[in-house]
């Protein structure tokens, strides 16, 4: 089962879904009017940054290829949690990236 939660930005709140294991660990929950199961303890921009070193060096030893690519694109997957924030969401056992390198 999955609860909704309610993460902070900048611009209003935004609401995630999230598996009941990662909702707010060892708490009760009941969900308001609204079905907010929980507020988050971080906001979303703080639940995001944990996630930016791993972004930035995986970028950063693309671009240090001495071929550079014309073009490059990074795909992962996110899973938002609602106290740890964002991590990489894994496929099977272990966290994927796909990486398209393309030179013209």
């Amino acid at each position: 089962m999955s609860r909704i939660v309610e993460f902070s930005t900048k611009q209003g709140p935004i609401y995630v879904e999230v598996d009941d294991s990662d909702v707010l660990k060892g708490e009760v929950l009941a969900a308001n009017d609204s079905g907010v199961a929980a507020k988050a303890k971080k906001t979303f921009e703080e639940a995001l940054q944990s996630v930016k070193p791993g972004i930035e060096e995986a970028l950063a030893l693309i671009t240090d290829l001495i071929k550079k690519p014309t073009e490059t694109e990074i795909e992962f997957g996110l899973k938002i949690d609602a106290a740890a924030g964002a991590v990489f969401a894994k496929a099977g056992a272990e966290a994927t990236f796909n990486i398209k390198l393309t030179w013209k």
